[in-house]
């Protein structure tokens, strides 16, 4: 069954030509439209960047249905850019104007808000055959925001950092009007009611109290690549960052984070079928407990 949900995807990519593809891949089918952001070539801090393929590859996307668009502002603050272009999908941005040519009902359609956002980043992948029954959670709850929780993966897709060593969940969907106050934190309130009701001994409800939900695990969550590949590539990634000045890059870090091994059948078949670089996989695991890289 598949859900009456109009999803809007938001996409925050810099230098992500790895990756874009096989997002847009993945997302697709179940979007109404999808605005990929880019500063093409600064970073956050402002920083000039070597551009790479990024912005190709989504202007020579097919786009039958024309849900893309593609938008390069030299943004200094990563929710700032989430939010304008979240802001710019309502009734606002067009009433009161009058059609040079096209109807007026065209222009209100491509401003129209969806049901939800859908936050993601270009290396934040979902299992494609998971996402119906995400939606359908969504559809069924209706919550103001949704959480979705993701695996992060270490060099390559065959490495999988377990959640008991990294809890990394975050806002996948929220509703229009919701806006980010830091990243993807949407109000720091909760976090301050969260540790009250802690330091209190009572059950925490904060979550509830603003509306949001986490996505059962079971039901679905995204598989994270930020880590893969060589210490250049996750050196160049951790430097664009708008983390950078909160996070040490050390070249052997990556190897000491705790992982467990995932034969290639057992990923998602969007992320097995997809264009990676070869040193993205591992063959099998060694009698030491090594990985050996195909190729």
């Amino acid at each position: 069954m598949q859900s009456a949900l109009k999803i809007h995807a938001i996409i925050l990519a810099l230098n992500e030509e790895q990756f874009i593809k096989a997002q847009l891949d993945t997302i697709y089918p179940f979007c109404s439209k999808i605005s990929v952001i880019t500063q093409y070539d600064r970073d956050w801090y402002g920083t000039p960047v070597q551009p790479d393929n990024t912005v190709q590859i989504v202007l020579n996307y097919k786009d039958p249905a024309g849900k893309i668009n593609l938008v390069t502002r030299r943004m200094p603050d990563e929710a700032a850019a989430r939010n304008m272009e979240m802001l710019s999908f309502n009734k606002k941005s067009f009433t009161g104007t009058k059609s040079h040519g096209r109807a007026m009902s065209d222009i209100a359609a491509f401003h129209s808000a969806p049901d939800y956002f859908w936050i993601i980043d270009a290396d934040e992948l979902y299992d494609v055959d998971t996402i119906p029954d995400i939606l359908m959670h969504l559809e069924l709850k209706k919550p103001t925001g949704m959480r979705v929780t993701g695996y992060n993966y270490l060099r390559t897709w065959n490495q999988r950092v377990p959640r008991s060593v990294i809890d990394f969940t975050h806002f996948g969907f929220i509703k229009p009007g919701i806006l980010f106050e830091q990243r993807r934190v949407i109000s720091w309130n909760e976090s301050r009611i969260k540790y009250l009701l802690q330091k209190l001994h009572l059950p925490d409800f904060s979550s509830k109290l603003f509306g949001f939900i986490n996505c059962p695990e079971e039901i679905g969550v995204f598989h994270h690549a930020c880590w893969l590949g060589d210490n250049k590539r996750i050196r160049n990634k951790f430097d664009k960052s708008s983390h950078r000045e909160s996070l040490t890059y050390k070249e052997a870090s990556v190897d000491e984070i705790e992982n467990i091994f995932i034969p290639t059948k057992d990923l998602p078949k969007n992320i097995q079928n997809a264009s990676w670089p070869v040193d993205f996989f591992c063959d099998t695991k060694g009698t030491n407990g090594e990985v050996i890289l195909e190729g």
